[in-house]
C-alpha cells in the first residue's frame, strides 16, 4: 500500500533539500552556498537545469499585483531580482560553453548580493538574444515581476545587459522603475538609479550601447552579403535535397534520399503531370514532406505552415467510415486506428475519435521546388531580410535583387529538364487538366489562324463512346460572332499529323550531310559572335567618349576659375556634358542586354540541335516531345472548294 508520494529532492513538507554534490564544480558548489533556493519565487529553466533545482516556480508572483514597496528595517533585507543575459554581441560565450558563461555571471551577482546582505528572490536568464530586442521573454517576465511589487532592487552585470535600446532605458530606468520604487544597479559600469547625478551617464551609456548594436548589425549584414555574393551558403537549414557539408558548413552536398524525390517531381511535371497528381502520388506513397523529412533527420527546422503534430477531435456521424473520415481530414486509416487503439475499422455513430493529421504535400510546396534554381547548381540567397536591428521581422526582397551565384554545388536536375519545366511555367494562362489530372499534350500549343486565340480540347459523346476534338475557343465563346473558323479538328487526326511531321523533320536532319550540319552550326555561331564583337567595340567607344567628357569637364572648371568663361557659359556646357554622359551610359546598358540575349540565343540554338540527336524515329507523341520540337500549331479555315484546311507548324528549330 502506498502511503505517500514525493518527488526526489523535495521532502514531505515540500521544502527543497539543499543538495551540494561533491561531483559539482567549484563554481556550482559556491553558487549553491550563496543561493537560498527556499527564498526564490522564480528561476529560469536553463538555470534550473544547470543547478539541478527541483522547487516549483510560484507563478502567482506574476499575477498578484500588490503595488506596494516593502519597508526595509534593520531586521529585513532588500528583495533583489537578478537578470542575466548572454549574447554573441557581448562576447559572452567562454570557449563555446554557454553554461560556464552563465555560471560566471551568476556567481558574480550572487557574491555582490552576499556582500550587501540582499535577499535574492528571482533570477531571470536568457541566452543568445540581443539587448536591442524588446520582446525577450524572460526580460518581459522580469518586468512583470517588478510591476507586481515583488522586489526593491533590479541587479545586472551592466546596464547593457538590461537593454541596449535608449527607448527602453528611458521608459523603465527613468520612469517605470521610479514609479514602482525599484532601484536599478549595473555593477561593471556603476549604473545606479539611486544616485541623482548618475542619470546623464546612464543616458550616454544607453546611446553608446544602441550605436554599438546598430554598427554591429550593419557590419554583420555586410559580411553576410559578401559571403552570399561569393557563393557561400549562410542559411541555418539546407534546402530540401541537400545537406551542409560536414567538412565545410558553407557548402551544400546532395542528400540522395531527398534528391530522388526532387528528381521525381521534376520528371513528372516535365512529362505533363499536373500538381494535383504529383501531390496525390507523393501523399499516397507516404513520402515525408520537406519539413517533416528535416525533422526526421534530427533537425530543429520548423515551418509555420506545417500541419506537423496536428490532432483533430471528431464525432462520428451516420454513415461515416474510417476511410471517408481519413479522406475528409487528409489522414490515413491505419494512423487513426493506431492512435485510437481500434482493432477493427468498425465505428459507431456519436463515437469520439482523435485524428492525427500528418503533413501533406501541397501545390505551393511543389511549385516552390520546381522554381528553385538551387537544383541546377545555382545558389540563391537574400530572398528575405530583417527590417532593422530593432525589428527582426522579415521582409521579402524583389526577385531581381536576389543574390544568385551559379555553379556553387552539384546539380540535382540537369539543364534540359530544367528548361522544359521553365517553359511550362512561362506558358500564360491557367493550364487545363484532363480528368486523370494530367495536362494534355497539345496544351498551349494549338491556335486559331483566323483570330489568333487558342484551340481548346473538348469531348463529345458518340455511339461508340467518346470523341476528343479541338475547336477555336473564341468562336465557341462568342457563337461565331468574332471568329469564322467554325470547324473543329479531331484530336487523333491532329496527333497523327504532328507525329508524321516531326518524324519528317528528324529524317531531314539525318539527310543533311555532316559537312552541311557543321557549316550550318558554324554559320549560326559566327553570326552571333560577329554581332557580339560589334557591340563590344561600340561599348568601348562609349566608354572612351565618357572619359573624354569627364576630362573636358575638368578643364571646364579650370577655365571658369581662370575667368576664361563666365558662370552662364559654364552651366550650359556642363549641363550638355551631363546629358551626353547619361546617353552614353544608357547605351552601355542596352549593349549589355543585347550581348546577353545573343549569348542566350547561341545556347538555345545548341540545345535545339541536340533535340534531333535523341532519336531517329518517334513512335508515340508525348507533351515533352511536342514542347521540344514545336513552338505553335496554327489551324486554318476549311477551304470550301477543296474541303481541306491549312495547318501550319512553327518549329523550335528550322532546318530549311
Amino acid at each position: 500500500m502506498i502511503l505517500d508520494v514525493y518527488r526526489e529532492g523535495v521532502n514531505r513538507r515540500n521544502e527543497v533539500l539543499e543538495n551540494i554534490n561533491e561531483a559539482d564544480s567549484v563554481e556550482i558548489q559556491r553558487i549553491k552556498e550563496l543561493l537560498s533556493v527556499f527564498d526564490l519565487d522564480y528561476i529560469s529553466n536553463n538555470l534550473r537545469s544547470i543547478l539541478s533545482i527541483t522547487k516549483e516556480n510560484d507563478l502567482n508572483c506574476f499575477v498578484n499585483k500588490t503595488n506596494r514597496h516593502k519597508v526595509v528595517d534593520g531586521y529585513k533585507k532588500f528583495r533583489t531580482t537578478l537578470y542575466i543575459r548572454l549574447s554573441v554581441e557581448d562576447g559572452d560565450i567562454i570557449e563555446g560553453d554557454v553554461s560556464k558563461s552563465i555560471r560566471n555571471q551568476l556567481l558574480y551577482l550572487l557574491s555582490e548580493c552576499k556582500k550587501r546582505n540582499w535577499e535574492v528572490v528571482a533570477i531571470f536568464c536568457e541566452e543568445g538574444i540581443s539587448g536591442a530586442s524588446d520582446t525577450r521573454p524572460e526580460w518581459l517576465k522580469a518586468l512583470k515581476y517588478c510591476e507586481c511589487g515583488n522586489t526593491e532592487i533590479f541587479l545586472c552585470k551592466s546596464q547593457s545587459r538590461f537593454s541596449r535600446s535608449m527607448e527602453m532605458i528611458e521608459k523603465y530606468l527613468h520612469k517605470e522603475f521610479v514609479k514602482w520604487n525599484i532601484r536599478f544597479l549595473g555593477l561593471v559600469d556603476n549604473t545606479d538609479t539611486s544616485i541623482q547625478g548618475n542619470k546623464k551617464a546612464r543616458q550616454i551609456n544607453g546611446l553608446v550601447n544602441e550605436w554599438y548594436v546598430e554598427d554591429q548589425s550593419i557590419n554583420t549584414r555586410n559580411i553576410l552579403r559578401n559571403k552570399k555574393s561569393n557563393g557561400l551558403f549562410t542559411g541555418s537549414f539546407a534546402p530540401y535535397g541537400y545537406i551542409k557539408d560536414p567538412k565545410d558548413k558553407y557548402r551544400l552536398i546532395i542528400d540522395e534520399q531527398a534528391a530522388k524525390v526532387v528528381r521525381d517531381i521534376f520528371n513528372m511535371y516535365a512529362s505533363g503531370i499536373g500538381f494535383h497528381l504529383i501531390c496525390q502520388k507523393l501523399n499516397k506513397d507516404k513520402i515525408p514532406t520537406p519539413s517533416q523529412y528535416k525533422r526526421m533527420q534530427g533537425s530543429n527546422y520548423y515551418c509555420c505552415n506545417s500541419k506537423l503534430n496536428k490532432l483533430i477531435t471528431y464525432k462520428v456521424e451516420k454513415d461515416d467510415t474510417l476511410e471517408k473520415i481519413a479522406t475528409l481530414t487528409h489522414s490515413v486509416v491505419r494512423d487513426i486506428m493506431d492512435y485510437n487503439n481500434l482493432s477493427t475499422e468498425i465505428i459507431n455513430e456519436g463515437q469520439i475519435i482523435t485524428i492525427p493529421v500528418r503533413p501533406t504535400w501541397n501545390y505551393d510546396t511543389i511549385r516552390r521546388i520546381l522554381k528553385d534554381e538551387t537544383y541546377i547548381g545555382t545558389l540563391v540567397q537574400g530572398k528575405v531580410e530583417g527590417k532593422s536591428y530593432k525589428d527582426k521581422s522579415q521582409i521579402k526582397i524583389p526577385q531581381d535583387k536576389w543574390i544568385k551565384v551559379p555553379h556553387c554545388h552539384q546539380a540535382i536536375i540537369d539543364k534540359e529538364t530544367w528548361e522544359i519545366v521553365s517553359a511550362r511555367f512561362k506558358e500564360s494562362g491557367r493550364t487545363r487538366l484532363t480528368k486523370t489530372g494530367e495536362v494534355h499534350m497539345f496544351s498551349k500549343k494549338v491556335y486559331c489562324e483566323s483570330c489568333g486565340k487558342i484551340f481548346q480540347r473538348n469531348i463529345s459523346h458518340v455511339k461508340n463512346g467518346k470523341q476528343i476534338y479541338m475547336e477555336c475557343k473564341e468562336r465557341k465563346r462568342t457563337g461565331g460572332f468574332i471568329c469564322n473558323n467554325n470547324k473543329s479538328i479531331r484530336y487523333d487526326y491532329l496527333e497523327n499529323l504532328v507525329l508524321e511531321q516531326i518524324n519528317k523533320q528528324i529524317e531531314k536532319y539525318y539527310d543533311i550531310t555532316k559537312i552541311k550540319k557543321y557549316y550550318y552550326s558554324k554559320k549560326v555561331e559566327e553570326n552571333v559572335n560577329n554581332n557580339i564583337k560589334i557591340l563590344i567595340k561600340e561599348k568601348e567607344q562609349c566608354n572612351i567618349q565618357i572619359t573624354k567628357k569627364q576630362r573636358a569637364l575638368t578643364m571646364l572648371y579650370e577655365d571658369r576659375a581662370n575667368g576664361i568663361i563666365d558662370t552662364t557659359e559654364f552651366t550650359l556646357i556642363k549641363n550638355q556634358y551631363a546629358i551626353d554622359v547619361d546617353e552614353y551610359n544608357k547605351r552601355i546598358v542596352q549593349i549589355d542586354e543585347e550581348i546577353e540575349k545573343l549569348e542566350n540565343s547561341k545556347k538555345v540554338q545548341k540545345q535545339k540541335e541536340s533535340i534531333f540527336k535523341k532519336s531517329k524515329k518517334i513512335d508515340k507523341l508525348t507533351k515533352v516531345i511536342i514542347d521540344e520540337f514545336i513552338h505553335r500549331i496554327y489551324i486554318g479555315n476549311i477551304d470550301l472548294e477543296t474541303q481541306k484546311r491549312k495547318i501550319h507548324i512553327v518549329w523550335n528549330i528550322n532546318l530549311d
